[in-house]
């Protein structure tokens, strides 16, 4: 029996209010039963989850895996990925959905460029407000080299785009280990597994298709959460900088690394530091000065080139504290 096309993940928690868009919309992606395999991990949930997917089982090729308590998106998609079948593998959150045809158009492309893995555009689902954001790449329907997209330091670029979700990934990269989350992160898992994608896969693309609705302002979503979890980037950020040491060709990207860490950072303390208890607060201090301390000063002044006059002040006494 031929493998499928394409394996989609998808875990969810909590989500009977939303995961049935989810899978409403494969249904419509224009594969026979045999090319789309969809595996979800029930995560815990501890309302109607599984009823939900249980309503698709007779329109989907659909395998669940139930987790009788949550273990984490990480965990939840490596297990997933590991009972996965397909040719290429994709990720769908339980609460966003692909217009009509969006996964047939991502499989053909990354089948007809012969690339590790291609990224495309999303919208973004405000109530009826939509709003396009666009992958940081000029260059569409072509096989580039990942290691050529991650610089310039100072503007937007393919690893300041690390939403897994935004991507279709060749069975090759999975064979390598490419696919793997780190399960002890809860959020900013996407930040060290996008970065080692450019650092170590061979060829990507980026294609310009909009099919995949992102819906904003989910309550149940880990983004809308203030509390020790949020704090996961840093270590996250660590396990890159620990990358970017072990190879001396890859030193080059630090400065980029380290201005991804210090917006990330500047954007706990300015959007959410109010939100935090002291306790949190005193973690994301300590911890942020703790892992600018094993970077070189120049390595930070070089990625706070250009960094605004109105975001500056906001991390420059954390900063200073490391040095």
């Amino acid at each position: 029996m031929p493998k499928p096309v394409v394996s989609v993940v998808i875990a969810a928690k909590n989500a009977e209010e939303t995961i049935g868009g989810s899978l409403k919309g494969l249904v419509n992606q224009n594969f026979a039963a045999n090319e789309l395999e969809v595996i979800v991990v029930n995560d815990g949930s501890t309302d109607d989850t599984a009823g939900v997917i249980a309503d698709y089982s007779d329109r989907l090729n659909l395998i669940e895996i139930h987790n009788a308590e949550s273990r984490g998106v990480s965990t939840a998609r490596n297990a997933a990925l590991e009972a996965s079948t397909g040719a290429n593998i994709t990720y769908l959150d339980a609460d966003d959905w692909y217009a009509p045809g969006h996964l047939r158009s991502l499989t053909d492309a990354i089948t007809g460029l012969g690339v590790d893995f291609v990224k495309t555009n999303y919208l973004i689902v405000n109530g009826f407000n939509r709003k396009l954001r666009r992958a940081p790449c000029a260059k569409h329907n072509t096989a580039l080299n990942p290691r050529d997209h991650i610089l310039p330091h100072d503007a937007s670029t393919m690893v300041d785009f690390p939403e897994c979700w935004t991507g279709i990934y060749s069975r090759s990269m999975a064979d390598r280990g490419l696919l793997e989350f780190n399960p002890l992160l809860r959020t900013c898992e996407d930040r060290p597994w996008t970065w080692r994608h450019h650092l170590e896969a061979d060829s990507f693309a980026v294609v310009d298709t909009a099919g995949l609705c992102y819906r904003k302002g989910s309550t149940t979503s880990l983004t809308a959460i203030f509390d020790e979890r949020q704090l996961d980037f840093i270590p996250a950020f660590r396990s890159v900088f620990a990358m970017l040491e072990a190879n001396p060709e890859f030193r080059r990207f630090e400065q980029k690394a380290v201005r991804n860490f210090l917006s990330i950072l500047y954007f706990q303390i300015f959007n959410r530091g109010s939100s935090m208890s002291r306790t949190v607060r005193e973690q994301l201090n300590l911890g942020a000065v703790n892992t600018l301390k094993n970077i070189d000063n120049d390595v930070i002044d070089l990625a706070l080139t250009n960094y605004g006059e109105r975001r500056l002040p906001v991390i420059e006494p954390i900063v200073r504290r490391a040095r």
